[in-house]
Protein backbone atom coordinates (compact mmCIF):
# COMPACT_ATOMS: atom_id res chain seq x y z
CA UNK A 1 0.00 0.00 0.00
CA UNK A 2 1.16 3.59 0.59
CA UNK A 3 0.86 6.83 -1.59
CA UNK A 4 -0.87 6.30 -5.09
CA UNK A 5 -1.13 8.39 -7.62
CA UNK A 6 -5.19 8.38 -7.58
CA UNK A 7 -7.13 10.90 -5.05
CA UNK A 8 -7.40 8.80 -2.51
CA UNK A 9 -5.11 6.40 0.03
CA UNK A 10 -5.99 3.06 0.91
CA UNK A 11 -4.68 2.52 4.74
CA UNK A 12 -4.63 -0.52 6.40
CA UNK A 13 -5.00 -0.27 10.32
CA UNK A 14 -2.24 -2.30 10.96
CA UNK A 15 -0.12 -1.94 7.86
CA UNK A 16 2.84 -4.19 7.69
CA UNK A 17 4.47 -2.55 4.71
CA UNK A 18 4.79 1.18 3.71
CA UNK A 19 4.90 4.13 5.66
CA UNK A 20 1.64 6.14 7.22
CA UNK A 21 1.14 8.55 8.85
CA UNK A 22 0.15 8.04 12.67
CA UNK A 23 -3.70 8.14 12.86
CA UNK A 24 -6.29 7.09 15.37
CA UNK A 25 -7.23 3.36 15.11
CA UNK A 26 -10.83 4.27 16.59
CA UNK A 27 -12.98 6.11 14.12
CA UNK A 28 -15.89 8.23 16.10
CA UNK A 29 -18.73 6.58 14.39
CA UNK A 30 -16.91 2.96 14.33
CA UNK A 31 -16.16 0.84 17.01
CA UNK A 32 -14.07 -1.53 15.33
CA UNK A 33 -12.57 -0.49 11.80
CA UNK A 34 -10.03 -2.80 10.10
CA UNK A 35 -9.62 -0.45 7.25
CA UNK A 36 -10.43 3.27 6.52
CA UNK A 37 -10.09 5.50 2.86
CA UNK A 38 -9.14 8.94 3.31
CA UNK A 39 -8.07 11.69 0.64
CA UNK A 40 -4.40 12.24 0.07
CA UNK A 41 -4.41 16.26 -1.10
CA UNK A 42 -1.22 15.44 -2.62
CA UNK A 43 -2.28 13.58 -5.16
CA UNK A 44 -5.09 15.57 -6.52
CA UNK A 45 -2.10 18.14 -6.72
CA UNK A 46 0.05 16.26 -9.63
CA UNK A 47 -0.85 17.67 -12.59
CA UNK A 48 -4.02 19.84 -11.53
CA UNK A 49 -4.60 23.23 -12.90
CA UNK A 50 -3.29 24.18 -9.68
CA UNK A 51 0.16 23.03 -9.53
CA UNK A 52 0.44 24.56 -13.59
CA UNK A 53 -0.90 27.88 -12.12
CA UNK A 54 2.32 27.63 -9.28
CA UNK A 55 5.08 26.76 -11.88
CA UNK A 56 4.12 29.25 -14.11
CA UNK A 57 3.76 31.85 -11.26
CA UNK A 58 6.91 30.79 -10.29
CA UNK A 59 8.51 30.80 -13.60
CA UNK A 60 7.60 33.92 -14.78
CA UNK A 61 6.58 36.36 -12.03
CA UNK A 62 7.87 35.59 -8.73
CA UNK A 63 10.83 34.78 -7.62
CA UNK A 64 10.81 34.35 -3.59
CA UNK A 65 8.53 31.56 -2.54
CA UNK A 66 6.44 31.56 0.17
CA UNK A 67 5.56 29.01 3.02
CA UNK A 68 2.55 27.78 1.24
CA UNK A 69 4.61 27.60 -2.37
CA UNK A 70 7.28 25.32 -0.18
CA UNK A 71 4.09 23.00 1.31
CA UNK A 72 2.86 22.50 -2.44
CA UNK A 73 5.96 21.77 -3.59
CA UNK A 74 6.88 19.12 -1.70
CA UNK A 75 3.17 17.31 -1.47
CA UNK A 76 3.93 17.05 -5.23
CA UNK A 77 7.37 15.81 -4.98
CA UNK A 78 6.13 13.14 -2.54
CA UNK A 79 4.29 11.58 -4.72
CA UNK A 80 4.87 12.20 -8.72
CA UNK A 81 5.91 9.32 -10.84
CA UNK A 82 9.69 9.91 -12.36
CA UNK A 83 7.74 9.82 -15.69
CA UNK A 84 5.15 12.95 -14.69
CA UNK A 85 4.69 15.73 -17.20
CA UNK A 86 5.20 18.39 -15.22
CA UNK A 87 7.90 17.22 -12.72
CA UNK A 88 10.60 18.41 -14.85
CA UNK A 89 9.31 22.24 -14.91
CA UNK A 90 8.25 21.81 -11.19
CA UNK A 91 12.41 20.98 -10.75
CA UNK A 92 13.40 23.90 -13.07
CA UNK A 93 11.88 26.61 -10.70
CA UNK A 94 13.18 25.17 -7.40
CA UNK A 95 16.17 24.77 -9.13
CA UNK A 96 15.96 28.96 -10.33
CA UNK A 97 14.68 29.48 -6.86
CA UNK A 98 17.89 28.45 -4.99
CA UNK A 99 19.52 31.38 -6.42
CA UNK A 100 17.97 33.34 -3.58
CA UNK A 101 19.43 32.92 0.28
CA UNK A 102 15.91 33.14 1.31
CA UNK A 103 14.52 30.43 -0.60
CA UNK A 104 17.11 28.11 0.23
CA UNK A 105 16.17 28.65 3.96
CA UNK A 106 12.93 28.40 3.43
CA UNK A 107 13.42 24.92 1.76
CA UNK A 108 15.61 23.54 4.84
CA UNK A 109 12.76 24.82 6.91
CA UNK A 110 10.03 22.74 4.85
CA UNK A 111 12.59 19.65 3.85
CA UNK A 112 12.37 20.61 0.52
CA UNK A 113 16.04 20.02 0.50
CA UNK A 114 16.31 16.69 1.92
CA UNK A 115 13.31 15.21 -0.19
CA UNK A 116 15.21 16.34 -3.25
CA UNK A 117 18.54 14.63 -1.96
CA UNK A 118 16.29 11.62 -1.34
CA UNK A 119 15.22 11.44 -5.02
CA UNK A 120 18.65 11.57 -6.28
CA UNK A 121 19.48 7.46 -5.73
CA UNK A 122 16.17 5.94 -7.90
CA UNK A 123 16.80 8.63 -10.37
CA UNK A 124 19.76 7.37 -12.95
CA UNK A 125 16.41 5.48 -14.09
CA UNK A 126 14.94 8.56 -14.67
CA UNK A 127 14.98 10.50 -18.42
CA UNK A 128 17.58 12.42 -19.20
CA UNK A 129 16.09 15.76 -18.94
CA UNK A 130 14.35 15.51 -15.62
CA UNK A 131 17.40 13.46 -14.59
CA UNK A 132 19.91 16.43 -15.07
CA UNK A 133 17.89 18.87 -13.65
CA UNK A 134 17.82 17.27 -10.64
CA UNK A 135 21.47 16.78 -10.20
CA UNK A 136 21.65 20.81 -11.01
CA UNK A 137 19.47 21.45 -8.24
CA UNK A 138 21.45 20.28 -6.07
CA UNK A 139 24.53 21.82 -7.15
CA UNK A 140 22.58 24.69 -6.52
CA UNK A 141 21.26 23.47 -3.50
CA UNK A 142 25.46 22.61 -2.76
CA UNK A 143 26.26 26.25 -2.57
CA UNK A 144 24.49 27.42 0.79
CA UNK A 145 27.18 26.05 3.52
CA UNK A 146 24.13 25.37 6.15
CA UNK A 147 22.96 22.58 3.95
CA UNK A 148 25.97 20.52 4.02
CA UNK A 149 24.54 17.94 6.39
CA UNK A 150 21.93 17.32 4.13
CA UNK A 151 24.45 17.13 0.94
CA UNK A 152 26.48 14.74 2.63
CA UNK A 153 23.95 11.79 1.96
CA UNK A 154 24.20 12.72 -1.79
CA UNK A 155 27.81 12.66 -2.37
CA UNK A 156 28.54 8.75 -3.25
CA UNK A 157 25.41 9.32 -5.64
CA UNK A 158 27.21 12.64 -7.45
CA UNK A 159 30.53 10.86 -7.22
CA UNK A 160 28.83 8.01 -9.27
CA UNK A 161 27.74 9.95 -11.89
CA UNK A 162 31.05 11.15 -13.05
CA UNK A 163 30.95 7.91 -14.96
CA UNK A 164 27.80 8.81 -16.69
CA UNK A 165 28.16 8.70 -20.73
CA UNK A 166 26.08 11.84 -20.48
CA UNK A 167 28.55 14.66 -21.15
CA UNK A 168 25.93 17.42 -19.53
CA UNK A 169 25.29 15.13 -16.86
CA UNK A 170 29.05 14.62 -15.98
CA UNK A 171 29.72 18.37 -16.25
CA UNK A 172 26.55 19.17 -13.80
CA UNK A 173 28.04 16.38 -11.36
CA UNK A 174 31.71 18.18 -11.41
CA UNK A 175 29.52 21.56 -10.53
CA UNK A 176 27.70 19.86 -7.71
CA UNK A 177 31.09 18.37 -6.42
CA UNK A 178 33.35 21.17 -6.88
CA UNK A 179 30.24 23.47 -4.32
CA UNK A 180 30.79 20.53 -2.03
CA UNK A 181 34.46 20.70 -1.70
CA UNK A 182 34.76 23.63 -0.43
CA UNK A 183 35.88 22.60 2.97
CA UNK A 184 36.64 19.14 2.88
CA UNK A 185 36.16 17.12 6.30
CA UNK A 186 39.35 14.36 7.26
CA UNK A 187 36.53 11.99 6.92
CA UNK A 188 35.00 12.85 3.54
CA UNK A 189 38.48 12.23 1.41
CA UNK A 190 38.34 8.73 0.91
CA UNK A 191 34.77 9.68 -0.81
CA UNK A 192 36.60 12.29 -2.94
CA UNK A 193 39.52 10.14 -3.94
CA UNK A 194 37.07 8.41 -6.83
CA UNK A 195 36.60 11.98 -8.15
CA UNK A 196 40.35 12.67 -9.02
CA UNK A 197 41.09 10.35 -12.41
CA UNK A 198 37.96 11.73 -13.54
CA UNK A 199 39.08 15.33 -13.27
CA UNK A 200 42.41 14.42 -14.69
CA UNK A 201 40.96 12.73 -18.01
CA UNK A 202 38.77 15.14 -18.14
CA UNK A 203 41.26 18.30 -17.75
CA UNK A 204 41.52 18.96 -21.55
CA UNK A 205 38.42 18.50 -23.97
CA UNK A 206 39.03 18.42 -27.82
CA UNK A 207 42.29 19.90 -26.87
CA UNK A 208 41.09 22.82 -24.39
CA UNK A 209 41.45 23.23 -21.10
CA UNK A 210 37.97 22.07 -19.03
CA UNK A 211 36.85 24.47 -16.59
CA UNK A 212 34.99 22.65 -14.74
CA UNK A 213 37.48 20.02 -13.85
CA UNK A 214 39.99 22.76 -13.32
CA UNK A 215 37.41 24.12 -10.54
CA UNK A 216 37.30 21.19 -8.74
CA UNK A 217 41.24 20.48 -9.11
CA UNK A 218 41.90 23.74 -7.44
CA UNK A 219 39.35 22.96 -4.31
CA UNK A 220 40.84 19.64 -3.80
CA UNK A 221 44.53 20.78 -4.03
CA UNK A 222 42.98 23.26 -1.07
CA UNK A 223 42.62 19.99 1.15
CA UNK A 224 46.47 19.35 2.06
CA UNK A 225 45.40 15.90 3.14
CA UNK A 226 44.41 15.34 -0.32
CA UNK A 227 47.37 16.20 -2.19
CA UNK A 228 48.97 12.77 -1.91
CA UNK A 229 46.16 11.11 -2.91
CA UNK A 230 46.36 13.55 -5.81
CA UNK A 231 49.83 13.47 -6.89
CA UNK A 232 50.00 9.73 -6.68
CA UNK A 233 47.46 9.60 -10.10
CA UNK A 234 48.22 9.47 -13.22
CA UNK A 235 49.90 12.31 -15.02
CA UNK A 236 48.25 13.75 -18.06
CA UNK A 237 50.13 14.61 -21.31
CA UNK A 238 51.33 18.02 -21.66
CA UNK A 239 50.21 18.82 -18.17
CA UNK A 240 51.77 22.20 -17.50
CA UNK A 241 50.71 23.73 -21.17
CA UNK A 242 47.89 24.78 -18.83
CA UNK A 243 49.74 27.44 -17.76
CA UNK A 244 49.97 28.52 -21.28
CA UNK A 245 46.66 29.87 -22.11
CA UNK A 246 45.35 33.98 -23.14
CA UNK A 247 42.39 32.80 -21.00
CA UNK A 248 42.69 34.45 -17.84
CA UNK A 249 39.86 32.53 -16.15
CA UNK A 250 41.53 29.24 -17.21
CA UNK A 251 45.38 30.74 -15.94
CA UNK A 252 44.60 32.46 -12.93
CA UNK A 253 42.79 28.87 -11.68
CA UNK A 254 45.61 26.99 -13.18
CA UNK A 255 48.42 28.83 -11.23
CA UNK A 256 46.44 28.52 -8.24
CA UNK A 257 46.16 24.89 -8.32
CA UNK A 258 49.67 24.20 -9.11
CA UNK A 259 50.33 26.67 -6.00
CA UNK A 260 48.12 25.12 -3.93
CA UNK A 261 49.46 21.71 -4.83
CA UNK A 262 53.39 23.27 -4.32
CA UNK A 263 52.45 24.92 -0.86
CA UNK A 264 50.73 21.12 0.39
CA UNK A 265 53.62 19.46 -0.56
CA UNK A 266 56.69 22.47 1.17
CA UNK A 267 54.63 22.51 4.12
CA UNK A 268 53.80 18.51 4.61
CA UNK A 269 56.81 17.50 3.42
CA UNK A 270 55.72 15.82 0.59
CA UNK A 271 58.60 13.25 -1.16
CA UNK A 272 57.62 10.56 -3.57
CA UNK A 273 58.56 8.11 -0.94
CA UNK A 274 55.36 9.69 1.06
CA UNK A 275 53.08 9.03 -2.22
CA UNK A 276 54.67 5.84 -3.41
CA UNK A 277 51.69 4.09 -1.71
CA UNK A 278 48.94 6.13 -3.81
CA UNK A 279 50.83 5.53 -7.15
CA UNK A 280 48.26 3.96 -9.42
CA UNK A 281 50.22 2.86 -11.94
CA UNK A 282 50.10 -1.13 -12.29
CA UNK A 283 54.12 -1.44 -12.52
CA UNK A 284 54.36 1.35 -9.40
CA UNK A 285 56.43 3.89 -12.25
CA UNK A 286 57.42 6.89 -10.74
CA UNK A 287 57.37 8.70 -14.13
CA UNK A 288 53.49 7.85 -14.68
CA UNK A 289 52.73 9.64 -11.59
CA UNK A 290 51.37 13.48 -11.58
CA UNK A 291 54.38 14.23 -9.08
CA UNK A 292 56.83 12.88 -11.57
CA UNK A 293 55.06 15.80 -14.09
CA UNK A 294 55.50 18.88 -12.17
CA UNK A 295 58.20 17.68 -10.02
CA UNK A 296 60.20 15.40 -11.68
CA UNK A 297 63.60 17.14 -13.50
CA UNK A 298 61.93 18.04 -16.74
CA UNK A 299 58.78 18.91 -15.48
CA UNK A 300 60.35 21.48 -12.82
CA UNK A 301 62.39 23.17 -15.17
CA UNK A 302 59.43 24.38 -17.36
CA UNK A 303 57.37 24.86 -14.21
CA UNK A 304 59.88 27.55 -13.00
CA UNK A 305 59.99 28.71 -16.25
CA UNK A 306 56.71 28.97 -16.75
CA UNK A 307 56.37 30.83 -13.48
CA UNK A 308 59.25 33.08 -13.93
CA UNK A 309 57.18 34.21 -17.34
CA UNK A 310 54.14 34.47 -15.47
CA UNK A 311 55.29 36.92 -13.02
CA UNK A 312 55.70 39.75 -15.50
CA UNK A 313 51.18 38.87 -16.37
CA UNK A 314 49.35 41.79 -16.75
CA UNK A 315 46.93 40.31 -13.97
CA UNK A 316 48.32 41.29 -10.93
CA UNK A 317 46.74 38.18 -9.41
CA UNK A 318 48.60 36.13 -11.70
CA UNK A 319 51.72 37.63 -11.20
CA UNK A 320 51.72 37.34 -7.43
CA UNK A 321 50.73 33.78 -7.45
CA UNK A 322 53.25 32.92 -9.80
CA UNK A 323 56.08 34.45 -7.69
CA UNK A 324 54.58 32.90 -4.39
CA UNK A 325 54.85 29.61 -6.48
CA UNK A 326 58.51 30.09 -7.31
CA UNK A 327 59.44 30.98 -3.98
CA UNK A 328 57.75 27.72 -2.82
CA UNK A 329 59.28 25.50 -5.40
CA UNK A 330 62.75 26.56 -3.96
CA UNK A 331 61.59 24.82 -0.65
CA UNK A 332 60.63 21.96 -2.56
CA UNK A 333 63.66 18.90 -2.76
CA UNK A 334 64.84 17.76 -6.00
CA UNK A 335 63.09 14.63 -7.52
CA UNK A 336 65.91 12.29 -7.01
CA UNK A 337 67.65 11.11 -10.61
CA UNK A 338 68.46 7.82 -11.77
CA UNK A 339 71.04 6.28 -9.72
CA UNK A 340 71.62 9.38 -7.96
CA UNK A 341 71.82 6.61 -4.90
CA UNK A 342 75.01 5.30 -6.48
CA UNK A 343 76.61 9.07 -6.46
CA UNK A 344 75.98 8.51 -2.48
CA UNK A 345 78.11 5.20 -1.91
Amino acid sequence: MGQQNSGFVVEIASPRLGRFQAVPQKDPDESNPEWRITVNPAAELVGSPRLRALIDRLYHHQKLLTDFDAKQILSALQCMDPTAELLLPLLTVLSNATAYPSNQLLMREFRLTNRVVEMLPDSKHWPRSTRVILLQCIANMAVASDNMEVMKHALNHIVFRLSSEDEMEVVVAMQALTNLSINIRKDQIPKFVPVIPHCLNRLWVRGEVNLNALRLLVNLSCCPDMVPFLLGNKSVSGLLRILDTDREEVLIRAVTWILCTTSAVQALNITYERIAEHNLDPFHNPSHTLYFSIYGPKGREELEAQARHLTEHSNKDVASKAQRLLETLASVPSFPTAGSHLNRL
